[in-house]
């Protein structure tokens, strides 16, 4: 014989020692309302769906500018390199024709150089009992003006000239009796040109480490 399960009955109002209210029991939903209840219903689902279309429209907007600014980032770092690419190519046309003026230069006044290094060097070899010029087969002319530059800068003793076959047009040697100068107009580009590189170098690895 099957038993019967009694429900346990309960009041549903809970009170407390003192005859307060605990709890009570959820009132049945409503099954009618009146029209002011269904506008208010209306009016608060409406916001409800406005503020998650509009919480969805942010959600879009904060994605869309994020990609604006990752491809910003990207476009920014590929003008940094046609920048530097740009500026690279600049330095070396600049370089070039730097090379093309002063070849062009020593082809007209290949004895500037060294008359201006005689007259800089004026207080060095003013007392010298000595001077030795070498340059590439040194033509007649620049014997004379180098001769000339030599007693303006306050020498006075016979100057010698020999053939530095190895110097390029324009570079000279001169060496007296405490003292030596120099100049070779090749070293000097290739000095430039490498000083240069260097210089590009670290701005390209500086650009690199703020983009990273």
């Amino acid at each position: 014989m099957t038993q019967t399960v009694h429900k346990r009955f309960e009041f549903g109002t809970v009170f407390g020692a003192g005859g307060n209210v605990v709890s009570r029991p959820a009132p049945p939903p409503k099954k009618f309302y009146t029209p002011d209840e269904v506008e208010e219903i209306r009016q608060a689902a409406q916001a409800a769906g406005e503020n998650s279309a509009l919480a969805r429209a942010q959600m879009a907007q904060s994605a869309a500018l994020q990609s604006l600014a990752d491809a910003a980032q990207q476009g920014l770092g590929g003008l940094t390199d046609a920048i530097h690419a740009h500026k690279e190519a600049a330095v070396r046309l600049a370089l070039v024709c730097a090379q093309k003026i002063a070849a062009e230069a020593l082809d007209r006044f290949p004895e500037a150089p060294l008359t201006a290094a005689l007259d800089a060097l004026g207080q060095e070899i003013e007392p010298a009992t000595r001077l030795i010029l070498s340059a590439s087969n040194p033509s007649d002319e620049l014997k004379a003006l180098a001769e000339e530059a030599a007693i303006m800068a306050g020498y006075i003793g016979a100057v010698q000239f020999r053939d530095h076959p190895n110097l390029p047009k324009g570079g000279f040697e001169v060496v007296w009796s405490d003292g030596r100068a120099e100049y070779n107009p090749q070293q000097v580009f290739e000095v430039l040109e490498h000083a240069l590189n260097e210089a590009l170098e670290a701005e390209a690895y500086h650009q690199s480490r703020t983009h990273e």
